[in-house]
């Protein structure tokens, strides 16, 4: 996404000011597989950890042998999603020096003892050499659909089941934050403390940057992301590990998609994305799953419930 702050968020933390849009959707799945098995839900309630973060823009930096792209166009034949393999982005991105993994360690347990809607700017007195000051936040979580509604308006419906008896679980809603806050501010606060950092609490606009919406039956789930796409350069995502994937594109109700599957220990992943216009703007849907009975006609019969009419 473009930037729209001056002061450092997690990603700039590496020193590089050009890392660009890279999909996590990847990682995500990871998560959501293994902590499902240990407690209900347990995934959305989290936004992607630090650590998460560096270990894929670490990953999406390397070569490949292959390079691949996908292009989704509207009726009118423009490009509106590009799909390019990591290595194509040219952007190096150096492993952290220790201080730097300290830095971020530090960051990661702070993050995981945000509770869900909270944002705070840290400034970390240790391992800190720049003073930069960091906003952490983790998103909403609903369990029950009205209340999900009720908070996102008319901006976007969400349904209560999928096809395939897949049921609302819960969801995720991230906003982006108000950075209200002065460094200096936190910087004299750090020298009154005795603790290794000082945090300021933040509030959220209601500019939606994100939602993550779980759909279960049993113990498959299904996993729809939906995030705003309009001000994402050259409507370009970045994504890692490309060619463990097939991926071929599928039209329905005039949108073009992409349909992917990607085997894996636990299965195979099977996800379709495509751009829609929802109120005016242009939003990115991600659909994935490792549902046992899950297929590519059950993945369309999903877009189309989702598509509307």
């Amino acid at each position: 996404m473009k930037r729209k702050h001056a002061e450092w968020d997690i990603k700039e933390v590496f020193d590089e000011h050009r890392i660009p849009n890279v999909d996590i959707t990847r990682n995500v799945m990871e998560k959501i597989y293994g902590d499902a098995k240990e407690k209900r839900g347990s995934f959305v309630k989290d936004k992607v950890s630090i650590a998460m973060c560096l270990g894929l823009l670490l990953i999406g930096t390397t070569g490949f042998a292959a390079m691949k792209a996908y292009q989704l166009k509207n009726e009118e034949g423009r490009v509106i999603y590009q799909e390019k393999d990591a290595a194509e982005a040219g952007v190096p991105v150096k492993s952290p020096d220790e201080e730097t993994q300290a830095f971020l360690g530090q960051m990661t347990e702070i993050e995981e003892q945000l509770q869900p809607g909270t944002a705070v700017a840290v400034y970390l007195k240790e391992h800190n050499p720049k003073k930069r000051v960091v906003t952490l936040s983790k998103p909403f979580v609903y369990r029950d659909l009205p209340s999900l509604q009720k908070k996102l308006g008319n901006r976007l419906n969400v349904q209560a089941e999928l096809p395939g008896g897949f049921v609302f679980d819960e969801a995720s809603v991230a906003y982006e934050v108000k950075r209200e806050y002065q460094k200096e501010e936190l910087y004299a606060l750090a020298e009154k403390s005795k603790t290794n950092y000082v945090a300021k609490s933040l509030s959220f606009t209601d500019s939606l940057q994100a939602m993550e919406i779980t759909y279960r039956k049993g113990d498959d789930l299904f996993l729809v992301k939906v995030t705003p796409f309009d001000d994402v350069a050259n409507h370009t995502l970045y994504q890692a590990g490309m060619d463990h994937r097939k991926t071929e594109k599928i039209k329905l109700k005039n949108t073009e998609a992409l349909y992917f599957e990607e085997a894996g220990d636990d299965g195979v992943v099977r996800g379709i994305r495509w751009v829609q216009t929802v109120q005016g703007s242009q939003w990115l849907f991600m659909v994935e799953t490792r549902a046992r009975q899950s297929n590519k006609d059950g993945m369309i019969n999903v877009m189309e419930a989702l598509l509307g009419n």
